[in-house]
């Protein structure tokens, strides 16, 4: 199998971060009216359109007919388990699994983009065709990174550490879009060196704990330290017990995952402000006329830095599904 990877700061990050958690304070909005385009990727194409700095671990376009491709971008024929896209069909997707078991698979950019007055990314995510595992991650890394691998995978998203496995590299934020529900846990070793502040809830740091359909998102992190918890959907409402463990509800309105392709589409807006504490917000549209739904929204107690790379990543486990991404937009502001 191929593997991905899209795009890095190290421990001197992680430091500075972990050192300025309980002083965090708002931010100022950036100005939306002046808006600059950065990075378009829509990945529906066969792959001509592929940027040389976007490196494949795993992933593949659905679109394309060329097993190896560009940069590993290539055919999804030997990644098929599941009702996944009819391979070279366009428009198609970027796939970062199939509905197989224990899969992986991420894409990244080695590229550094400039973070002027704030940074803002939309795209559309599908999971659907299985059990509901793991789920989606997007993140971003410090620009002055070479980010050529993604993290751990399992219930950490291929973005935080999962037991002696460390997380990416000069991580600054992963947003976890979690059908399974771990990544809001600080199970696994997640959370590890992490403020009290900054940690799970206490239900959620019990082994087989989780919080199924949630999005959340982790902070900075280095190796097996770090990538603390920031903000989840996650509640303390009980809703049922699975094999090994309970299970928790989610402040939202709707699944982040779906039975079939046709149900799954869901937009995601990821923005984070201008300031020296930058504010993060996260809106899903689920495309039922009800428009942008406001998912988290929290104070960053850390700056952003000058240059961000960034990357996807999605897993499956015991339970599956297929996950595919379309339409990647990358903007900041002047």
């Amino acid at each position: 199998m191929r593997r991905v990877a899209m795009f890095g700061a190290g421990s001197m990050l992680l430091a500075a971060a972990l050192a300025a958690l309980p002083g965090a304070s708002g931010a100022q909005a950036a100005d939306e009216e002046k808006k600059v385009l950065l990075f378009n990727a829509p990945m529906t194409s066969n792959g001509e359109d592929v940027p040389d700095a976007a490196l494949s671990l795993d992933a593949c376009l659905t679109g394309a007919t060329d097993p190896d491709g560009v940069n590993g971008f290539g055919s999804c024929a030997d990644q098929a388990v599941g009702p996944v896209p009819e391979v070279g069909k366009v428009p198609g997707f970027l796939q970062l699994t199939d509905a197989s078991e224990s899969n992986t698979g991420a894409a990244i950019l080695n590229q550094a983009l400039p973070n002027q007055g704030g940074f803002e990314v939309t795209f559309a995510q599908y999971q659907y065709g299985g059990t509901g595992a793991d789920g989606i991650s997007f993140f971003l890394v410090d620009g002055d990174t070479d980010l050529t691998e993604a993290g751990a995978f399992g219930g950490s998203l291929g973005y935080a550490q999962h037991g002696d496995n460390p997380g990416v590299d000069g991580a600054y934020l992963g947003l976890g879009l979690d059908a399974w529900g771990n990544f809001s846990a600080d199970t696994e070793n997640r959370g590890n060196g992490c403020p009290e502040d900054y940690r799970a809830p206490e239900h959620l740091r019990v082994a087989m704990n989780r919080a199924p359909d949630n999005v959340a998102l982790r902070g900075p992190g280095q190796g097996t330290e770090g990538y603390c918890l920031l903000a989840t959907t996650a509640t303390d409402e009980k809703v049922g017990t699975a094999v090994d463990g309970d299970l928790y509800g989610t402040a939202f309105p709707e699944s982040l995952r779906s039975d079939s392709l046709e149900g799954a589409k869901r937009l995601v807006k990821l923005k984070i402000t201008d300031g020296e504490h930058p504010k993060v917000t996260v809106d899903l549209d689920f495309l039922d006329g009800n428009g942008w739904y406001r998912a988290l929204e929290t104070t960053m107690p850390f700056a952003a830095p000058d240059s961000f790379k960034i990357g996807f990543a999605a897993s499956t486990g015991g339970a599956t599904d297929v996950h595919l991404i379309r339409h990647l937009r990358v903007e900041t502001f002047e």
